[in-house]
């Protein structure tokens, strides 16, 4: 079951659904087994493999079956495959982490990397860094635009069904709108 823990679920629909499947499924032979297998399952009328993106995608008539009835026929094929490739010899599965999973995680050390040479600065106490003058300001501005931005996502849905259509009964929600906008614009703007 190792190669189950490869396979990602990119979209889940009514009668539909997409997964991203580690490279070693996506050799010719074994990609044609796959399909072959969920096409046998019953309601799953079209299976496509695309070998290049990594992607399979799966329909299925909703009422005859659904998607957990899917997702365990998929895994008993992915059994099924590895027996056989197991059992005539010819290659070996590979069992690694996606492409993209790597792509993600170099990324990502790439990016801690970059803080940790921005938050260490001079390593002189009496100069800050070239690059952050303020190094607690910078924080703080940083996390402020990040909770407006949050309340904004939050709240978005309640801004443009009620608060527009009725501004008079949402006063007090609009004067707690403005009021944090100038708190922004004014902590924003350049001190003489």
């Amino acid at each position: 079951m190792s190669l189950a823990k490869h396979i990602f679920v990119r979209h889940s629909s009514e009668g539909h659904l997409r997964f991203a499947i580690p490279e070693a499924l996506c050799q010719t032979h074994l990609a044609e087994n796959l399909e072959r297998e969920l096409k046998l399952v019953e309601g799953v009328y079209r299976v496509d493999l695309y070998r290049k993106q990594q992607k399979l995608s799966i329909r299925y008539i909703e009422g005859v079956t659904n998607a957990r009835t899917v997702a365990r026929a998929l895994f008993d094929a992915l059994d099924k495959i590895k027996e056989q490739a197991s059992a005539s010899g010819d290659i070996a599965i590979q069992e690694e982490e996606p492409s993209w999973v790597k792509s993600k995680y170099q990324e990502a050390k790439e990016t801690i990397t970059a803080l940790g040479i921005l938050a260490k600065g001079t390593g002189d106490s009496s100069h800050s860094s070239p690059i952050i003058p303020d190094k607690e300001k910078f924080v703080l501005e940083f996390f402020t635009d990040i909770l407006v931005l949050y309340l904004i996502k939050l709240h978005w849905h309640l801004i443009m069904g009620h608060w527009i259509r009725n501004p008079w009964q949402y006063r007090s929600e609009w004067m707690a709108t403005i009021y944090m906008i100038f708190l922004l614009v004014r902590s924003k703007k350049p001190k003489k």
